[in-house]
């Protein structure tokens, strides 16, 4: 209720205490009659079995190791274990704990799914489900060049929403999975008015960066433009690419038009990492485009190496370790 509302607008109850009353316990559809546990988050219960949490989890074995005290509530002879996560967390990590088989055998799994799976997995030590959320990450967001050129244009391990890359990101900033940053920074830059506004969710929030990340992208976006101007591209400031050049002249303007092409009216800064036959080479001649090729090759993987340092971030090994 907002402070300053007039006291008129006060809804007034006959017992003042009503405002604190506590909401009672939902029953979730996750309840089995054998269950010996109940799990409470949120204001939702959860019946399901010790011996099924103890067997993943070592943290849940030590929290059922301790005593409880002899005045705890029970329900139905079940004691009750209090989480601190939201009850859509637990619901979806208990459902792939029980029934994993069918996450596991699904290509794409709805965000809110792998972020759970992530989160649950990672706080309680379940490890298949971490490892599953984390798989599903890296697939997306790969950590080798071949893995990038293998990529399909569209998600495949991650349904697709609005709004989804910055909802990755952040996930895996709040949960430390630190080597999908290069590649999904990489794709943050591609276009800046999302980046510096944000993205409206199907459900009109707004998924959005924090600023720290805003800033590292930007500045990153700046150094890729000038890396893959040496790297990739340098073949289109040579004053001949190829000394076995069969028209020097015709191959210098069909130069001029590709770097037109790329640098206007706005820099294109997918470019460092472009598949070679996606280059647009019209007016080369054989020999040029040959040794074109070569230094486009080379220079990929180049900034497939740097990529992590455009962002301040530590190198490949050290992000994948």
């Amino acid at each position: 209720m907002d402070s300053l509302a007039p006291p008129t607008k006060r809804r007034k109850t006959s017992n003042e205490e009503g405002a604190n009353e506590v909401i009672s316990p939902i029953r979730s559809d996750i309840w089995f009659d054998d269950g010996s546990v109940i799990l409470q988050a949120e204001s939702t219960q959860f019946r399901v079995h010790r011996t099924m949490l103890a067997r993943h989890s070592p943290v849940f074995r030590d929290i059922f190791d301790v005593p409880q005290p002899h005045d705890e509530s029970l329900i139905e002879g079940c004691p009750i274990i209090r989480l601190s996560d939201s009850a859509e967390d637990i619901r979806l990590a208990l459902i792939a704990l029980y029934d994993g088989g069918s996450y596991h055998a699904r290509r794409a799994l709805p965000f809110p799914v792998v972020a759970a799976l992530l989160r649950i997995g990672k706080k309680y030590k379940l490890k298949h489900l971490h490892d599953e959320a984390i798989i599903r990450l890296q697939s997306e967001f790969p950590s080798t060049l071949k893995e990038w050129e293998g990529l399909s244009p569209e998600y495949t391990h991650i349904v697709f929403q609005k709004g989804i890359l910055f909802d990755i990101v952040n996930l895996a900033t709040d949960c430390g999975v630190q080597s999908i940053f290069p590649a999904a920074y990489y794709l943050c830059v591609q276009d800046l008015e999302p980046l510096l506004s944000g993205e409206q969710r199907d459900d009109g929030t707004l998924a959005r960066l924090p600023f720290s990340i805003q800033k590292a992208c930007i500045l990153g976006r700046e150094k890729i433009l000038i890396a893959q101007a040496e790297h990739t591209l340098r073949w289109l400031d040579d004053e001949e690419i190829s000394d076995r050049c069969e028209n020097p002249s015709a191959c210098a303007r069909a130069c001029l038009e590709i770097s037109r092409c790329i640098w206007k009216p706005m820099p294109d800064v997918s470019r460092g990492l472009e598949k070679w036959s996606d280059v647009k080479t019209d007016g080369l001649c054989r020999n040029c485009r040959e040794d074109a090729k070569e230094i486009h090759q080379d220079g990929r993987q180049k900034m497939w190496e740097m990529l992590p340092s455009f962002f301040d971030l530590p190198d490949w090994e050290e992000l994948k370790g």
